[in-house]
């Protein structure tokens, strides 16, 4: 019988800062419950993440993948990657910009949808660009670098393997072209979010609304309302400035 859910931690670099330590702590001990496994690049030394969790498990790919973000996006976009977790329904791929803040992740796998993302950061122009017509007609590649920015820091989904692979299958040559753009931050993101369904809905995603309850920027959210299942968007650079954290007890 197969796994739920697995819960992939990608690391593109083995010194972690201690922001990304902070969340990486904080993953394992709220997501216990699920296998939590490692993807990085052989010889990876992943001693600062053993320090949390002696008896992790690993799986490398090519190091190439793990150079920046947007070479992520590469292995992200390949059938050979979801293929690889093929024992589990459902993966949560859990960027160390990412926080939990509590466990509803079996409410989600449940709830029919194939792809759940955290919406974009949206100004005048990404919101022209995430529209009806843009959808049909499809970007061009200024316009999907630009909303790839959108994506920046936006490193939290859950998807059903065996969709991700069909809709893979069936859009090669696009797969082909997203995977193969250099220097194009969040290409996975925006070929999840705009290429996929485009002619035809190979994969069954969220309103607006309900992708909010999933996950949201950690800038944007009211403290004052019921917060979504996962927070994303955060840095060393601004963790200490977000009202979520300075909320917490210092211990957390």
């Amino acid at each position: 019988m197969k796994e739920l859910v697995s819960v992939i931690v990608p690391i593109l670099d083995p010194e972690i800062n201690p922001t990304e330590e902070r969340l990486l702590h904080h993953c394992l001990n709220m997501l216990d419950k699920y296998p939590v496994i490692f993807i990085t690049f052989e010889g990876a030394d992943l001693s600062i993440v053993k320090e949390h969790n002696e008896d992790i498990d690993v799986i490398y790919f090519p190091k190439k993948y793990f150079q920046s973000r947007a070479a992520l996006a590469g292995l992200l976009l390949m059938e050979d990657f979801y293929d690889r977790f093929s024992w589990c329904d459902f993966l949560l791929i859990h960027e160390l910009n990412s926080w939990v803040v509590r466990d509803e992740l079996y409410y989600w796998c449940k709830q029919g949808y194939d792809y759940l993302k955290a919406g974009p950061l949206e100004d005048d122009n990404i919101k022209r660009l995430a529209g009806v017509v843009s959808r049909i007609s499809g970007l061009k590649e200024d316009e999907k670098r630009a909303f790839g920015q959108a994506y920046a820091n936006n490193g939290i989904y859950l998807c059903r393997i065996e969709r991700m692979i069909n809709t893979i299958k069936a859009k090669q040559k696009e797969v082909y072209t997203y995977r193969h753009s250099e220097d194009f931050l969040h290409a996975d993101s925006v070929f999840w979010d705009m290429e996929a369904n485009r002619f035809w809905p190979h994969l069954r995603k969220p309103t607006a609304i309900v992708r909010n309850h999933f996950a949201m920027d950690a800038a944007n959210i009211n403290l004052n309302k019921t917060l979504p299942f996962a927070l994303t968007g955060i840095l060393k650079e601004n963790i200490h400035h977000l009202p979520y954290f300075k909320s917490l007890p210092e211990a957390d």
